[in-house]
């Protein structure tokens, strides 16, 4: 049986995304560069610009039994936010304008965001929600 995961999009306009994901490890391993936000595929602006990339506003998490880490996808990825076992929490960038853009960071960045888990086994999980802003 594969492991149960799931990516909802909380709320979405033309500035912001709110996303949500879920991981239960059942007996597949850990996650290696999963693709989780793809700007490809987000609300373009009122001028009917394609998203590029994000900024990471908030992250609120629950993480039980592993390390996930979020990763900026570039050539090597960029990590972001490393999210250790055993924690929960939450970090707000609001006052400093977000993370980097995503789209801007390491070489060759495609915009997307990614995860990667390590030491998942079992009855580990993570909950982990982040508030974006959208770059175009």
């Amino acid at each position: 049986m594969a492991d149960i995961t799931s990516s909802t999009i909380l709320s979405e306009n033309t500035r912001q995304i709110v996303m949500a994901f879920q991981y239960q490890y059942v007996d597949t391993g850990d996650e290696s560069a999963v693709k989780k936000v793809d700007v490809s595929t987000l609300q373009a602006n009122s001028n009917g610009s394609a998203c590029t990339g994000v900024k990471i506003l908030k992250c609120t998490w629950v993480v039980k039994g592993m390390t996930v880490r979020v990763l900026a996808d570039a050539s090597p990825d960029i990590i972001m936010l490393n999210l250790d076992e055993g924690q929960s929490g939450e970090v707000d960038y609001v006052d400093i304008g977000g993370l980097p853009n995503t789209k801007q960071t390491g070489t060759s960045p495609s915009g997307d965001i990614m995860f990667t888990t390590t030491g998942a086994g079992s009855g580990d999980s993570y909950q982990i929600v982040l508030t974006m802003a959208k770059k175009y």
